[in-house]
C-alpha cells in the first residue's frame, strides 16, 4: 500500500530506547493511525527489541510497521549516531548482524558507559546491503555533529564514506528541525553537502513520545540516564515538544523550506517492503521433520504413564497431553520444546 500522506515518519523512539523513549510501540501505532499516518518507522537504539510489538499493534491499528534501528558507532574515541532502515530481508539480516557486533562487548565490560553497544564505523562496510542509510540526528548524528564540531570537512568525508558504502540510492542527508539554534544554518549545510554528493535529503521528526503528555517523562528517563536532577541533566533533554509525534501535515508544514526532503520520506516508505512478521522467516531446528513430533510424543507419554500410573485423573491427563502435542505439531514447536 503506497502512502498517501504527505509526510511519513522514518525516526521514532518507544520505551525500547531504554531512558529515553517515553511511550510504549503499541501507543506509538495507535496515534499514529488517528493522526493519518499511513505507515511509521520505529528506530530504536541499537536494537529492536520493540519491533515485534510494534509491528503486530500496528497492523491492529491500519498502519504499515517500518523496521529499523539508530546504530551508535564510534569514531577517533567518540559515539554517533545512524539511523538504519530495513528494506527487505537481506537488510534485516544485516541489521541484526550490525546490531550482534555492535552488543557483542557489553557483558563484560568494567563500567557503564563501556558497556553501552556500539560498532567501529569501519565495520559497516560488506553489511549495507538491503539497508537505506540516514546521516543521523541533528544533536549526534555522525554527519550533522561535523558541523556543530566547526569541522564541515570532516562531515563531507564521512559522508563520502556513507554514500560509497550503501550505495548512492540507499543514502540519504537526514534534516531535523528540534527548534534549536542554528537549526537553519545546520540545514542549509546539509542540503549543500546533499547536492554535491547527488543524494537526496530526507527530513525526520526524532519522534521520543506519543503525546504532549509524556513530555515530563521523558525528561525523568533522560534525567535518571545520567544520573543528575532535572536541573543538572538539561543539556540532554530534549527542551520543548518538537520530538511529540505530530500530524503528517504538521511535519510538512515544520519543514516548509525542505519539501523534496519531506516528499522523499513517502518515496523511502515505498520502498521499505519488508514485513516483520510474515518474512521473519525463523524455523526452529528439525521443525520440518516428522520424527520430531514423534520423539516428543513418545517422550511426553512415557512421562505421563509414569507420573499418573494408578492416578484416577490418567484420563483426563492423557486428553489434555494429546490436545497438547496436537497444538505443539500445528505450531511447528516440536523441536523447541525438545530443545528447551
Amino acid at each position: 500500500m503506497a502512502p498517501t500522506a504527505p509526510y511519513v515518519e522514518l525516526h521514532s523512539h518507544s520505551t525500547f530506547s531504554f531512558l529515553d523513549g517515553a511511550s510504549s510501540p503499541a501507543e506509538l501505532a495507535t496515534r499514529a493511525a488517528e493522526l493519518g499516518y499511513p505507515a511509521l518507522a520505529l528506530t530504536d537504539h541499537d536494537g529492536i527489541w520493540g519491533s515485534m510489538e510494534f509491528a503486530v499493534a500496528a497492523k491492529g491499528v491500519g498502519l504499515r510497521p517500518l523496521t529499523g534501528a539508530e546504530l551508535t558507532v564510534g569514531l577517533e574515541g567518540r559515539r554517533f549516531h545512524l539511523t538504519l532502515l530495513v528494506e527487505n530481508g537481506t537488510g534485516y539480516r544485516n541489521l541484526c548482524r550490525l546490531l550482534t557486533a555492535a552488543h557483542a562487548h557489553t557483558r563484560d565490560a568494567p563500567d557503564r558507559r563501556a558497556a553501552a553497544p556500539y560498532l567501529p564505523l569501519d565495520s559497516l562496510p560488506g553489511r549495507t546491503e538491503g539497508l537505506i542509510c540516514l546521516s543521523g540526528c541533528a544533536g549526534n548524528g555522525l554527519v550533522p555533529s561535523a558541523w556543530a564540531d566547526g569541522d564541515p570537512g570532516r562531515g563531507g568525508s564521512l559522508a563520502r564514506f556513507l554514500r560509497e558504502w550503501f550505495g548512492p540510492e540507499s543514502f540519504r542527508i537526514e534534516l531535523q528541525r528540534p527548534w534549536w539554534r542554528h537549526d537553519r544554518a545546520r540545514n542549509r549545510w546539509l542540503e549543500q553537502l546533499a547536492r554535491k554528493l547527488g543524494v537526496p535529503t530526507v527530513a525526520t521528526g526524532n519522534v521520543h513520545s506519543h503525546d504532549r503528555g509524556r513530555i515530563h517523562l521523558q525528561d525523568a528517563l533522560v534525567a535518571v540516564r545520567v544520573g543528575t536532577g532535572l536541573a543538572a541533566s538539561e543539556p540532554w533533554r530534549r527542551g520543548n515538544s518538537t520530538s511529540v509525534l505530530a500530524s503528517p501535515a504538521q511535519m510538512a508544514t515544520r519543514f516548509k523550506r525542505h519539501p523534496e526532503a519531506v516528499a522523499e520520506t513517502v518515496r523511502i516508505a515505498e520502498r521499505l517492503e519488508f514485513d516483520l512478521e510474515q518474512e521473519l522467516g525463523y524455523r526452529y531446528p528439525q521443525a520440518d521433520d516428522p520424527g520430531t513430533d514423534r520423539t516428543l510424543a513418545e517422550i511426553c507419554r512415557q512421562r505421563l504413564a509414569e507420573r499418573y500410573r494408578g492416578s484416577p485423573l490418567a484420563g483426563e491427563a492423557e486428553s489434555r497431553l494429546e490436545n497438547e502435542l496436537r497444538v505443539i505439531r500445528g505450531l511447528g514447536l516440536s523441536g523447541f520444546f525438545l530443545l528447551h
